[in-house]
């Protein structure tokens, strides 16, 4: 695994162990599968040279967490509750058990409806910024 697949795998393993999420696939599926699931992939970053032998990588990761929204109000009500336990979680764990230097914060996240596959959802996409210090660039000849 590559040390983005790494920094996934651990947003996914924050996001599974809320007592809200019931699916958190190692990458994106074709289908929805079971909700409330989350979802991350890289979304974009950038990288900055610190000094001749070292590269400085932030990659936003976004985690988006779909809801089945049938009933609207119990949609929302599992929102209100998944948004600040999300938080907390990646707050206790800003270097994402060691994969990352640090996550950076703020987070943003935005909820709105959406749909995965042909299912209608209510989704909350929270972008993560997170940093990877001290690449060693490779020189190819």
């Amino acid at each position: 695994m590559s040390i983005i697949d790494d920094a996934i795998a651990r947003l996914q393993a924050l996001a599974l162990a809320s007592t809200y999420i019931k699916g958190a696939p190692t990458y994106p599926p074709e289908d929805a599968g079971v909700l409330p699931m989350a979802v991350a992939y890289i979304s974009g970053g950038n990288a900055n040279e610190i000094n001749a032998t070292d590269l400085k990588f932030i990659m936003n990761v976004t985690v988006d967490i779909h809801i089945n929204n049938a009933i609207l109000k119990e949609a929302y009500t599992r929102v209100n509750a998944i948004i600040p336990d999300y938080i907390k979680r990646l707050g206790g764990d800003p270097t994402l058990n060691g994969t990352v230097s640090t996550i950076v914060f703020p987070i943003d996240f935005v909820v709105g409806p959406d749909e995965w596959g042909s299912i209608s959802t209510t989704m909350i996409r929270f972008i993560v910024p997170i940093k990877f210090n001290l690449l060693s660039p490779t020189v190819t000849p």
